[in-house]
């Protein structure tokens, strides 16, 4: 049933979209040169330390503020798999309460096959576990998935959540999978996939349309889930909201009207709130005009 439904997930995205609800201007959050090419997720641990990702070579970044309202890096690792080897291709980061995980498309030694994971990152450079993504639709290596975000199962349970057989969501039913799903956007169809990550693997829970041709990174704020897409949607993100137990687009926005239409494949928002106001960070695959980073605001809803 899963694997019927993760191919119907593709949708075409409304034409309209509402105006950024934030700032419309935005700015270059690091240093010139700093990351290169290939910086592809980020995400807040807190308003103080946000982590980013590169796919190629794989490296995760531990970043604090700097001077100028820019991020430097504060910690610099080489990721691989649990067994030390291996190049894994990570293009999305998400810090929780379980520890930091990251999404990967495939080993990037082995380039020509789909290989999509989650991984927890480890104290050094092998992560400490990994799990294998079922119920996706097989993809170009290249097109797997892209974003990753926390949902927490105290939202989930209170919202009254059904899986895809409809039945209610329960915690219990998914023992020692931590405190809440890993939402998880593929790139190709713009399709979202829920899973519970348990010591027996990984179990696909839901699967839901984004209402983007394609998702670029997934950031779970508050009570609603946001997908964001780069410049093969012109910039756009959405926001979805559990409705009679399943998630559903709430919303479409326009990027703010002064952030560049370049390769965003990273999206974070910051979790305080103030005057008004959370940061917004993007992540620059190109490194446009020697810039991976670029902040923003969205109002606080």
């Amino acid at each position: 049933m899963f694997a019927v439904l993760a191919l119907s997930l593709a949708i075409t995205p409304a034409s309209a979209a509402s105006t950024w609800p934030g700032d419309s201007a935005t700015r270059t959050a690091d240093g010139s040169n700093v990351f290169g090419t290939n910086l592809s997720g980020v995400s807040f641990e807190s308003a103080g330390v946000v982590w980013a990702v590169k796919n190629g070579p794989s490296t995760l970044y531990r970043l604090v503020p700097g001077g100028s309202g820019k991020w430097q890096v504060d910690r610099k690792v080489s990721l691989r798999f649990p067994d030390g080897q291996g190049d894994p291709d990570a293009e999305g980061v998400v810090s929780t309460p379980d520890g930091l995980f990251v999404v990967v498309e495939r080993d990037n030694d082995d380039g020509d096959v789909s290989a999509p994971a989650v991984l927890k990152v480890g104290s050094g450079s092998s992560a400490a576990k990994a799990w294998e993504l079922p119920g996706m639709p097989e993809v170009d290596p290249n097109d797997g998935p892209e974003g990753i975000a926390w949902v927490p199962d105290s939202f989930l349970t209170g919202q009254g959540f059904k899986d895809d057989t409809g039945k209610r969501y329960d915690p219990a039913d998914y023992p020692g999978h931590g405190s809440g799903l890993f939402a998880v956007g593929l790139e190709a169809t713009g399709g979202v996939f829920l899973y519970a990550l348990q010591d027996g693997g990984a179990r696909l829970v839901a699967g839901f349309a984004s209402g983007l041709a394609q998702v670029m990174d997934l950031e779970f704020e508050g009570n609603r889930l946001w997908a964001a897409c780069d410049d093969h949607c012109n910039g756009r993100s959405t926001t979805l909201a559990i409705r009679d137990g399943w998630f559903k687009v709430t919303a479409t926005y326009d990027r703010p009207a002064k952030l560049p239409n370049v390769n965003l494949e990273g999206f974070a928002i910051a979790p305080a709130c103030v005057n008004g106001k959370k940061v917004v960070l993007w992540a620059d695959d190109d490194n446009t005009g020697g810039h991976a980073l670029r902040s923003g605001a969205l109002n606080c809803a």
